[in-house]
């Protein structure tokens, strides 16, 4: 279980992620993070470091299926738990758990992101909206909205999420947490 500071941390990494996009511009391909966290001093286990290791998808990647992004983020989930099945980013995905593995004896993954464009409707025109969605461990849904000029996004987390209610990425990073999160995770994309 997430502690409440866990959890403003953890939302504060994904506005940093926001942020970091906002940098690039508006066009650029969605992204993928990967949350953890390990203790600061191993005497202290409760002060705990958190950081995201992120890798951007490629555009081609989200254009070959009709359910673009979704379907994406189901297909890098099942890569994780099936590695017998070559698929794209596999190494990617296997790498970036044993970096976040390396960092420390009592690293914790925390959540699986994605960082993206998207169109919502606002006053009845379609605009455009930076996205970064997230779920955590405790199958808490994180929401980030960001629109063109305004100076913060709206941050949403819904502790209780109803599926009806949930973004489309929701299913496909709840899929990568359940590939990668164990009793005793590896850190190599499965569970010992």
């Amino acid at each position: 279980m997430l502690s409440s500071n866990a959890v403003h941390t953890l939302t504060a990494c994904l506005i940093e992620a926001d942020a970091d996009a906002e940098q690039f511009g508006w066009g650029q391909t969605a992204t993928v993070l990967l949350i953890h966290d390990w203790p600061l001093n191993p005497a202290i286990p409760r002060q705990r470091r958190m950081r995201s290791l992120e890798f951007p998808l490629h555009p081609e990647d989200l254009l070959r299926d009709p359910a673009g992004l979704p379907a994406l983020l189901h297909r890098l989930a099942d890569s994780l738990r099936l590695p017998a099945t070559p698929a794209p980013y596999q190494k990617i995905l296997q790498t970036m758990l044993a970096r976040a593995r390396m960092t420390a004896a009592d690293v914790r993954l925390l959540a699986w992101a994605v960082c993206y464009d998207d169109i919502h409707v606002r006053d009845g025109q379609p605009q455009r909206f930076r996205r970064v969605d997230a779920v955590d461990i405790d199958a808490r849904v994180y929401q980030l909205t960001h629109a063109p000029g305004e100076d913060h996004p709206l941050v949403v987390i819904d502790e209780t999420p109803d599926p009806a209610d949930t973004p489309a990425t929701q299913p496909g990073l709840a899929a990568l947490l359940t590939a990668t999160v164990g009793p005793t995770w590896t850190g190599e994309g499965g569970m010992s």
